[in-house]
């Protein structure tokens, strides 16, 4: 029961999170080089590097990115954001395909970087649509890197996935991702 009530509570906010970021156009990046400036000679824009980590951008945009590979198949994307949860004490680390392909979902403990897994209370959910909901059985999510607001929340994370009507197993591995934190949600 925890797993469908935490699903609901996790699929609206997912739902709200990536509306706000499409209608904002916000994106979590622009893909490519990472580096948001690239348009001004001479000027890093305030990157620190091209894989989009340390600060934004002047204009504010850290390059988002996940990959990883869930059931043999591996998915990319660059649309991924993060927002904290103060009355929660969590973050959530949120990202999708573009068209609504799939979704997913990590959920940490906290605000600080750190190595976390389903008993510390880290969660991971996978939506395939149109029927396919997953959530994570067991979830190890390393964060390396938290920023302040408009700097990367970075990391890697893996597990095992049970799909919410079937119960069947499937693996979630070499998962890493890139993510502009945005303003905590009070």
């Amino acid at each position: 029961m925890r797993s469908i009530i935490g699903f609901d509570r996790h699929c609206v906010t997912l739902l709200t999170i990536l509306g706000l970021a499409v209608s904002l156009g916000s994106g979590c990046g622009r893909g490519g080089d990472g580096n948001v400036d690239s348009d001004r000679k001479g000027e890093s824009g305030g990157n620190a590097g091209a894989a989009g980590r340390g600060p934004a951008g002047r204009n504010g945009i850290v390059a988002g990115r996940v990959a990883f590979t869930f059931d043999g198949k591996q998915y990319s994307g660059t649309t991924c954001i993060a927002n904290s949860f103060p009355g929660e004490k969590s973050t959530s680390i949120t990202s999708g395909a573009d068209e609504g392909e799939w979704t997913l979902m990590l959920e940490i403990p906290g605000t600080a970087a750190g190595t976390f897994d389903e008993k510390a209370g880290a969660t991971c959910s996978f939506v395939k649509p149109p029927f396919h909901m997953y959530d994570s059985e067991s979830v190890t999510i390393t964060v390396s890197s938290y920023g302040e607001v408009g700097s990367a929340v970075e990391g890697t994370f893996s597990g095992m996935l049970v799909h919410q009507m079937d119960s069947t197993r499937k693996p979630i591995e070499d998962g890493t991702f890139t993510a502009q934190r945005h303003l905590n949600v009070e």
